[in-house]
């Protein structure tokens, strides 16, 4: 079952806001200097823009896929520990606001700890909890 990330208008906002900035600031630049701003501006971009228009979610036969942009993480069902829904704005593989918050076995808060935002959370959380042997009350 693969999944689209939900997407927030506001980072939707901040994405497009900031390629047009970089665009628009890189016309400004002398001729002469303009290349030094399109070595930055070129990849940013692409960046920005993979993670807006490549980020999902797959559940696998024995561990949930995740993909935004260039990163990648694979969670095996047996290593979660705790699923929740959530609204945590901490910088993760989500896109909105509206998340599930997914912790693991034997890994701090910090590096075991991932959050995601697929269309349909209430869903494809159940969807995702049935998985899941080892989660703790």
């Amino acid at each position: 079952m693969k999944v689209k990330s939900e997407i927030d208008l506001w980072f939707q906002l901040i994405v497009g806001t900031t390629v047009i900035f970089m665009i628009g600031s890189s016309l400004l630049i002398p001729l002469n200097e303009r290349w030094m701003m399109l070595i930055v501006a070129i990849p940013m971009t692409v960046f920005l823009l993979s993670l807006l228009l490549n980020t999902w979610y797959e559940l696998r036969d024995d561990h949930l896929y995740c993909v935004s942009g260039p990163f990648r993480e694979r969670i095996y069902y047996d290593k979660i520990k705790q699923v929740k829904l959530t609204e945590n704005i901490l910088s993760s593989m989500a896109l909105s606001r509206k998340r599930i918050e997914i912790r693991q076995h034997k890994k701090n808060y910090f590096m075991g700890t991932t959050m995601i935002s697929p269309i349909n959370r209430e869903e494809f959380y159940v969807q995702l909890k049935r998985r899941c042997r080892n989660l703790q009350k």
